[in-house]
């Protein structure tokens, strides 16, 4: 995978993993792109067209629209960083254990 070309639209393809948090409720959940063909989301899928297809079930159950939804997406260079720093910060721990 690559993260989108400048000038071009980040696409479902782009990404590793989005977040949907639920403004309403706060629940929180993280999907793979697979995951969200159930809703009609293809590879093509542009980012900013997901909120309109998600919704929070926890709401929905509740009798609320549950359409109020922020995404995060996750491209693979967020997670590389992420695992690089995960491990800078596991190194030190056990640095000032030994200390």
């Amino acid at each position: 995978m690559t993260m989108a070309l400048a000038g071009k639209e980040a696409t479902i393809a782009d990404v590793v993993s989005i977040a949907v948090e639920c403004i309403d409720c706060g629940r929180n959940r993280w999907w793979k792109p697979a995951e969200l063909k159930r809703h009609g989301v293809m590879p093509e899928t542009p980012l900013a067209a997901l909120s309109g297809r998600l919704i929070c079930k926890a709401c929905r159950a509740d009798g609320l629209p549950g359409a109020a939804v922020s995404i995060q997406a996750a491209f693979i260079d967020d997670r590389q960083r992420t695992r690089a720093e995960a491990r800078l910060f596991n190194g030190r721990e056990l640095q000032s254990r030994r200390a």
